[in-house]
């Protein structure tokens, strides 16, 4: 997207904190109209926060009800930042965890494509970002539930970008490895020195690594990517 955008309409999950809430303050930096939706409600200053469950059918329908009527001419950009984490072994890995993880990072995913890509269409030459990460690459010990999560993301980019390559809308995905995030807090056995010891670049991401990478993919400059996963991980996924 360009440096400084009229007031476009855009859609941002998980936009509440850590890399979505990034990646809201970027757009209101850009002048975009942000609306931002999370379990919390909350978002950044200068956005429209929308309480939603993105896993939940019933919830993300009626997010976009309101989206809808305050965006009539489309969107321009949806970024799909929704996600939670945690660690099992698979024999302690319930069916209720397996189920809070993929339904807010895949099925979240899925529900706002759903919805997004009518208003996508009608606003036309729209991008769109999803959010996977580099365990979906590696494989995560302790975390098949959120790995097969991601990976299941990264699938449903390429497919979507064949499917709307035809209405002009680029759907690609940012891969990244750890990042300092509040998400680590849910982590805690997560060791920053060790994890910083197996990447190549030497340090864990921050989110300003995956704003700038997120906003390549949404621009002009990447016209002509879709379907991509880029990986944004200090090389830990070479």
């Amino acid at each position: 997207m360009a440096q400084k955008d009229q007031s476009i309409p855009v859609l941002v999950t998980g936009g509440s904190s850590g890399i979505g809430a990034a990646i809201v303050e970027e757009f209101l930096r850009r002048g975009a109209r942000v609306h931002a939706l999370s379990r919390s409600g909350r978002a950044p200053d200068g956005a429209v926060a929308i309480a939603c469950d993105v896993g939940d059918p019933a919830s993300i329908a009626a997010a976009f009800e309101e989206i809808r009527e305050r965006c009539p001419e489309g969107l321009a950009h949806v970024v799909c930042s929704a996600g939670v984490v945690s660690e099992h072994p698979i024999e302690e890995l319930v069916p209720d965890e397996w189920r809070r993880i993929v339904d807010t990072s895949l099925t979240g995913t899925y529900l706002t494509m759903h919805h997004a890509v009518p208003l996508m269409k009608l606003h036309g030459r729209a991008s769109v970002v999803a959010m996977s990460s580099g365990w979906a690459k590696r494989g995560y010990p302790k975390g098949a539930h959120y790995a097969a999560a991601k990976g299941g993301i990264e699938s449903l980019v390429r497919s979507l970008a064949l499917e709307l390559a035809k209405d002009g809308i680029r759907v690609n995905s940012v891969s990244p490895g750890p990042v300092v995030t509040p998400m680590l807090d849910d982590l805690p056995d997560f060791d920053a020195a060790q994890r910083e010891g197996i990447i190549p670049l030497g340090r864990l991401g921050t989110v300003e690594d995956i704003v700038g990478a997120t906003f390549f993919l949404l621009g002009d400059e990447a016209d002509h990517i879709t379907g991509q996963v880029l990986q944004v991980s200090g090389g830990l996924t070479v």
